[in-house]
């Protein structure tokens, strides 16, 4: 079992592709995944001399990043070069190798752009429904500091599942964040007491806060809940410039674009500015669970569990002990691991059961041991 089994990794071998690699391999590294490096090739090009040439320089390059990835320790699947529309492409190779994850540089820039994202990184990630990862040229992404700002919708429900993943396998800070639209006026004819009023206000995101964190398990993830009033997309720029947050996560919805509501807005006026590397989800996790039902091994169930633990998911945990306790109904470690996944998800009695079953199960075998000894004793001294 692998949790992010694929990455794809489109590189523009005409440009600066350090960091995008760097990190690809960090998290590959981190996931045991595999990474898929591709290049489209515009089909403008139709002189036949003309395109032999650019090919062969292009698979030079890609050849070069081959060899670093296997250096790496890699496992990496031959690079591709494929002609068309780059965005199309690469959409399609993402859905052809299913990957779990489209990993790209933020593009070339004009210092004299107001927007610092590239134009297919903003179309990707307005089109995939794969997670997009945009990786900001020239700054390195340390994976130590991660914001993700929530709106209490779906979207920043699943950008903040997959912002605890990263948080628990990076062993980085986590900063969850969420603004409010504080109330101004400078009429005099509102008698309205403002200080009472944002106070309210601050009191209904606090505990619209607090009920929408209890799906979420955060135990030993260093994490701050910070709530601030404000404008939602200046809110979030200025936090990742005052505490240096070296990656972002953010939710998307929908073909047309970014969710509308609030978060999707938020979204695209934050992203297009590339304040840092961010990830996009949308309708899929970066780690999907993929098992391979013929596996009978009850280490390999056990040790999937236990990555599965790791990275919070205590249910598909549950799961996969319980199937070590069908192929061996005497493996203790699967009770105490069952009885310590049940307590995660608040189901304490369940825990209590398994727990207790483990205790009772040790202490035959601990008797039948001593019984051994006694009879191994006596056999000895007749």
């Amino acid at each position: 079992m692998k949790l992010l089994e694929k990455i794809l990794v489109p590189i523009d071998v005409n440009i600066d592709f350090k960091e995008q690699l760097n990190t690809a391999i960090k998290i590959a590294r981190s996931y045991n995944s595999e990474i898929i490096v591709m290049y489209v090739l515009s089909e403008e090009i139709v002189h036949n001399d003309i395109k032999e040439i650019v090919i062969n320089a292009i698979s030079e390059n890609l050849n070069k990043v081959k060899e670093i990835l296997k250096k790496e320790g890699i496992l990496i699947k031959e690079p591709s070069i494929v002609f068309g529309n780059p965005v199309d492409k690469i959409l399609q190779s993402a859905i052809n190798e299913n990957v779990n994850l489209i990993l790209i540089g933020s593009g070339i820039i004009d210092k004299n752009e107001k927007f610092r994202l590239g134009i297919n990184a903003d179309k990707l990630i307005r089109l995939s429904d794969k997670p997009v990862w945009v990786v900001k040229s020239n700054e390195e992404t340390k994976l130590t500091n991660i914001l993700c700002p929530v709106d209490f919708s779906d979207p920043s429900r699943r950008a903040l599942k997959n912002a605890i993943i990263l948080s628990k396998k990076f062993k980085a800070a986590l900063r969850i964040l969420g603004v409010y639209k504080p109330f101004v006026t400078t009429s005099l004819r509102l008698k309205v007491d403002t200080k009472e009023e944002n106070a309210y206000r601050l009191g209904l995101i606090e505990k619209e806060m607090k009920q929408f964190l209890k799906e979420f398990d955060l135990h030993g993830i260093n994490h701050v809940i910070d709530i601030q009033a404000g404008v939602a997309h200046e809110n979030i720029l200025h936090t990742i410039k005052e505490y240096g947050h070296d990656l972002l996560v953010m939710g998307t919805n929908g073909r047309s674009g970014l969710n509308r509501i609030v978060m999707g807005s938020v979204t695209e006026k934050v992203t297009r500015e590339m304040p840092c590397s961010f990830v996009t989800t949308k309708t899929q996790d970066i780690i999907q669970l993929r098992f391979d039902n013929e596996i009978k091994e009850i280490e390999i169930h056990f040790k999937n569990a236990n990555d599965l633990v790791e990275n919070g998911f205590y249910e598909e945990a549950i799961n996969q002990y319980s199937i070590c306790l069908q192929i061996n109904d005497m493996h203790i470690p699967s009770f105490y691991k069952l009885a310590e996944s049940y307590r995660h998800i608040g189901k304490n009695e369940i825990a209590e059961y398994y727990e207790n079953r483990a205790k009772a199960l040790l202490a035959r075998l601990w008797d039948k041991k001593i019984e051994f000894e006694i009879r191994k004793h006596y056999r000895s001294d007749n």
